[in-house]
């Protein structure tokens, strides 16, 4: 399995809808994809679920053995398997964030207990910003894909998400790099133009693509579509197929430098 964790250092950016996205055009490209919203806020259940109204359930109740992990697991749109945080209290939250602190490599002794086919990609949704859950997921990640925006704050806050990165990838051997996508890019604004210039001069060959400015974005998301589907001729599709075809270029490379061993049929129970 490849895990490839959607971070932000500031919320706002479009991050989930990003993850999202990636999600249903990797998965039309053919590759398994397994999305896991480790986000609280229970978002990514709006752009993937069928019914988002029926993933109450996920993560947070099959960590704390309430269900099987295989009833928390839902399909998703564009063929992606869909594993939603579920709505919880703020007793519940903590409780995790607590084991979560306790076991910081719970995620990927987590996953490693799936059975994955081979070549699955493990989209996972985080908070912005520092949090045990992007601790977790970090700790686990192949790759990394950062969302920001044009704008100052963005530019401002970046280093935050390079130092969580320097942190807990980079001095791992299994970590294939960080990737950037720049969102809501809009040539026609002056002040966005001059900042996506300045992260394209900083970010160089690590900008895996931008997202202008589309509000085919807002309505696939009224519609409960994924963007290339409910617009498939739109900008914003057009932009999301670079990035992904981009991303699996890395992939593949980082993969002929270290094959993986095949993996098995899914979705399973992790073994006890």
């Amino acid at each position: 399995m490849v895990v490839i964790p959607v971070i932000s250092s500031k919320g706002g950016v479009g991050k989930t809808t990003l993850a999202a996205n990636l999600g249903t055009v990797l998965a039309e490209r053919g590759r398994p994809v397994l999305a896991i919203d480790l986000d609280p806020q229970n978002a990514l259940r709006f752009h993937l679920a069928s019914d988002p109204h029926q993933c109450t359930e996920g993560l947070a109740a099959a960590a704390a053995g309430l269900l099987p992990w295989t009833q928390a697991m839902r399909p998703g749109h564009g063929g992606t398997v869909l594993l939603p945080f579920g709505t919880v209290d703020d007793e519940r939250q903590v409780d995790l964030e607590q084991q979560f602190a306790r076991h910081p490599h719970w995620l990927g002794e987590t996953l490693a207990r799936f059975a994955l086919p081979p070549g699955t990609l493990v989209i996972v949704d985080t908070p912005p910003g520092p949090t045990v859950y992007m601790q977790q997921a970090l700790r686990v990640a192949n790759f990394c894909v950062v969302a920001v925006l044009a704008d100052a704050g963005s530019f401002a806050t970046l280093p935050i998400a390079e130092r969580m990165i320097d942190k807990y990838c980079r001095p791992r051997s299994d970590y294939g790099g960080s990737t950037y996508v720049v969102n809501q890019v809009a040539p026609g604004r002056r002040l966005n133009h001059d900042v996506f210039e300045m992260l394209r001069a900083r970010l160089g060959p690590d900008l895996l693509g931008v997202l202008h400015q589309d509000e085919s974005v807002s309505e696939a998301l009224a519609s409960a579509l994924p963007v290339h589907r409910y617009a498939p001729l739109s900008q914003a599709a057009q932009d999301l197929s670079v990035c992904a075809d981009r991303l699996l270029d890395r992939i593949a490379a980082a993969s002929a430098a270290s094959p993986q061993p095949p993996g098995s049929p899914w979705p399973m129970e992790p073994a006890r």
